[in-house]
């Protein structure tokens, strides 16, 4: 379990919000002092708990004045929030593939085995009902 893990985060890895949190800490603002630096009228002190808990990103146009205030490029914003959503969803994954393993039994690798043949037969069997459909409309 622990393997699986490391793969999805490294030990310097920082979430967005984390890193948020930090920037703001490390400039000595305060929630309201940042959400008056931004100065958009639908940013307000619960946006900003959001972002740092990472219950929601901000805007392109916040995400901008963060950069401003912070004075870093705003593509190291984006491919933070990236990163932290590509990390959120291969936790996800992992999520599904071992709750997959609980329920049917079998070992943590057998179940993504296990996925990934149920996927093809999948996409088989939506082949072969494509080819059925077919041949009864249009022939």
């Amino acid at each position: 379990m622990k393997s699986i893990r490391k793969r999805i985060k490294d030990d310097n890895y920082i979430d967005f919000g984390q890193w948020l949190y930090e920037l703001r800490e490390s400039k000595g603002y305060s929630e309201q002092d940042l959400v008056d630096k931004i100065g958009i009228d639908y940013v307000h002190v619960k946006n900003i708990r959001k972002w740092e808990r990472d219950l929601e990103f901000p805007d392109l146009d916040s995400m901008y004045k963060l950069s401003e205030i912070y004075m870093i490029p705003s593509a190291e914003i984006i491919e933070k929030k990236n990163q932290t959503l590509k990390n959120g969803i291969d936790g996800i994954n992992i999520f599904l593939v071992r709750t997959i393993s609980f329920i049917i039994g079998v070992p943590l690798y057998g179940s993504i085995v296990f996925y990934y043949i149920s996927n093809v037969l999948a996409y088989i069997a939506a082949i072969f009902a494509f080819i059925w459909f077919y041949n009864i409309c249009f022939k």
